[in-house]
């Protein structure tokens, strides 16, 4: 570390007293000394800049203070260049914040032996050759130099497709996702750490060239991840030329990447069985050690086996009220019903099923529906269900919102359609993954296709929980069935009434969820599922309701691949033999 601080700086920029060019610190007490002289360096650096205009950048790169109040001593964003060719960072003065950039750095040592094993693999490849020496299979896959070719499909199916990409969206033919969406989290991070990498490679001799280039934007890409090589990229990226020696010039510029993150050898790690009162011992006596640590450091706090194992189970028995809103429809009805009996009626689940019927007394449905839910009420006597009017314009939202008006606030809500059926196990999940003030479900839904289209000649008798990409697809834009509590529904601000008609109503309330800071639990769920049904989308609805109705309508006929071979089989005469996968 003393080593690295001899660079050479002018003589009238040299700070004093706290280090001088060439000093080094007292071996035994070197990294205390380096901690403590640079915060003494930082805190003299504005005088010092003052006189010394011709080393200010480089002083800035190497001695990196990003101090901002409203941070209280906290470097936000660690994964940069600034911060990797930084021999001092500052602020960063909490244990937790040291900790958490500890981490971070140890994450990139990992990093760097990892690349280097997979330039060691490719050396080992190189010379086997050369020997005429054979290695073992792992090793010579892990030894490929990087190439578009190094995987050589045989069919069709095996071709490995790209997605389409631009700073903002990605485009998937994957009939698992939908053809546009936004870049999430996971990828954007993968992106991120790419074009960092690049950066970091174009401007390893900026100062020899005399030019340093800088990253704007990604104008559009491609990726994919093969299963047995790594994950490839196909970047177009807008850049910023600057050349500071001589005549200074500064150039947008184009180039085009071509990129492969290889993988690294796989490890695995065994454990044997782990006996849950040591491990529960274990946890709550390592953590007084670190009780000198912020309280922010929630990892560290002690797990109380027996508490939560009361609050799971309280969890797992608490009520479920299902609100349904419901005008017309009154054969869906029968099946929702039907549905009903036997997943919660016959077995006695602990639920309260509310049917918001809209505009019932003008509905010619309306006394068939009341009838039917007095059948059920007659049939089970000690079962919760009731039926809840309403009248004027079929609203969802206004509908879920008198619904949920008169109940308690820890009461838990299962927002529903009569287009669904549902298992057991479902509603298992919803208690168990909606908490209280903290966290809510949203369940992605697997939608049904158009079974005329799907089995030509009907439907079997036990598709209804067929999951496959022929039988339908998952709704995961689709935020209409949740599961959370009323007290958070509340915090939220609930459904805005306005929104009159089909859609927009679940989508505006998602957002709010977002917006309020509780936690929201998505994941595709095999226990829910939403059988097809034709769709009319009123001509007379909000132009946006309407685009969002054609577009759910025609994403339900049938899957992309089914629709193209219909489509050939009709224009061309090709014929395909069709299964159910």
């Amino acid at each position: 570390m003393a080593g690295s601080l001899s660079w050479p700086v002018p003589p009238s920029c040299q700070v004093e007293p706290s280090l001088q060019r060439g000093d080094a610190p007292n071996s035994s007490r070197a990294s205390w000394t380096l901690e403590f002289s640079f915060i003494a360096l930082l805190d003299t650096m504005g005088a010092t800049r003052g006189r010394c205009r011709e080393a200010q950048g480089f002083m800035q790169q190497l001695f990196y203070e990003n101090y901002e109040q409203n941070k209280k001593g906290y470097i936000q964003e660690l994964h940069s260049s600034k911060i990797h060719n930084a021999i001092t960072l500052h602020p960063n003065k909490r244990p937790d914040y040291q900790y958490r950039l500890h981490i971070y750095m140890l994450s990139r040592k990992i990093s760097e032996l990892r690349y280097r094993t997979i330039e060691l693999h490719r050396e080992s490849a190189a010379m086997s050759k050369l020997s005429n020496t054979e290695v073992q299979k792992a090793d010579q896959q892990l030894g490929q130099m990087p190439s578009y070719t190094r995987f050589q499909p045989m069919e069709r199916t095996e071709v490995i497709e790209w997605e389409f990409l631009t700073g903002r969206h990605l485009y998937s033919m994957a009939e698992s996702q939908i053809p546009r969406q936004g870049i999430n989290s996971v990828l954007r991070t993968a992106l991120d750490d790419v074009v960092l990498q690049v950066m970091e490679m174009i401007n390893e001799n900026s100062k020899s060239r005399g030019r340093v280039i800088e990253f704007k934007e990604i104008q559009y890409g491609y990726r994919r991840v093969d299963p047995l090589h790594g994950a490839e990229y196909i970047l177009d990226l807008l850049l910023l030329y600057k050349k500071h020696k001589g005549r200074k010039v500064t150039v947008p510029v184009r180039r085009h990447a071509y990129l492969q993150q290889s993988f690294s050898r796989p490890f695995f790690l065994e454990q044997g069985d782990t006996d849950v009162k040591e491990l529960v011992e274990a946890i709550n006596s390592d953590s007084q050690s670190f009780s000198f640590l912020s309280s922010s450091l929630k990892i560290f706090s002690p797990f109380q086996f027996t508490e939560s194992t009361k609050e799971m189970r309280e969890r797992g028995e608490k009520k479920i009220h299902i609100l349904v809103p419901l005008t017309g429809r009154y054969d869906i009805f029968v099946r929702f019903m039907e549905n009903f009996e036997k997943t919660c009626l016959i077995p006695n689940q602990n639920v309260h099923l509310a049917i918001i019927l809209v505009n019932g007394n003008s509905d010619p449905d309306g006394d068939k529906h009341m009838a039917l839910m007095k059948d059920f009420q007659n049939r089970y006597p000690k079962a919760e269900m009731s039926v809840v009017p309403m009248t004027g314009d079929f609203s969802r939202g206004m509908a879920l919102e008198m619904g949920s008006s008169q109940l308690e606030n820890n009461t838990l809500l299962l927002f529903c359609d009569v287009d669904l059926i549902f298992k057991a196990d479902f509603l298992q999940r919803c208690r168990d993954n909606t908490i209280q003030g903290e966290q809510v479900y949203y369940p992605i839904i697997f939608s049904q296709y158009d079974p005329k289209i799907v089995y030509r000649g009907g439907p079997p008798d036990d598709s209804d929980f067929v999951f496959t990409k022929r039988s339908g697809f998952w709704r995961d834009y689709g935020f209409g069935i949740s599961c959370m509590y009323k007290s958070d529904l509340t915090k939220v601000g609930g459904f805005d009434t306005s929104i009159q008609g089909w859609g927009l109503e679940d989508v505006d309330l998602f957002t709010k969820v977002i917006n309020s800071g509780l936690k929201v639990f998505r994941s595709q769920d095999v226990g829910i599922v939403h059988i097809y049904h034709s769709v009319h989308c009123d001509p007379n609805l909000d132009p946006k309701q309407y685009k969002m109705c054609l577009g759910s309508k025609s994403s339900t006929y049938a899957s992309t691949m089914q629709l193209a071979e219909m489509w050939l089989e009709k224009h061309l005469g090709v014929g395909y033999n069709r299964t159910s996968s």
